[in-house]
């Protein structure tokens, strides 16, 4: 195994090449997150890290804390394109019948209008493009 030092910790990688991150280093790098207002992305540099690792870390200090984390709205929504009559008849305010043979999803602040005959990979390419 080799070894690595970022801000006093020793950083082992394993035989396979994954790093073992010390819990003293994640409570530092959480630290420098609340107090020092770094940004995730700041910390991730300094380590040599993904941010995505670092983001999941403060999470967990977050909630080990005893902060509630809530995401504003549904993280994830079912979509499913049915026939015109369908949607009409269940119309809400997250799909709802646009002009003839369209129809209208509210994402958000978007909202998307496409025809009822869209393919189904199609849509989900739109959306994924709308989500980002």
């Amino acid at each position: 195994m080799s070894k690595r030092e970022v801000w006093g910790f020793k950083i082992r990688t394993s035989p396979s090449g994954k790093r073992i991150w010390p819990s003293e280093l994640k409570r530092e790098a959480t630290r420098r997150l609340r107090e020092d207002g770094m940004s995730p992305g700041d910390v991730a540099a300094e380590l040599d890290a993904h941010e995505c690792l670092v983001r999941k870390w403060w999470v967990a200090d977050r909630r080990e804390r005893g902060e509630q984390i809530a995401v504003d709205g549904p993280a994830f929504a079912q979509v499913s394109v049915e026939s015109a009559f369908a949607l009409a008849a269940t119309q809400t305010p997250a799909a709802g019948i646009g002009s003839a043979g369209s129809a209208h999803l509210y994402m958000g602040g978007i909202c998307l209008q496409f025809p009822l005959s869209i393919d189904e990979v199609d849509l989900l390419k739109l959306i994924r493009v709308a989500g980002q």
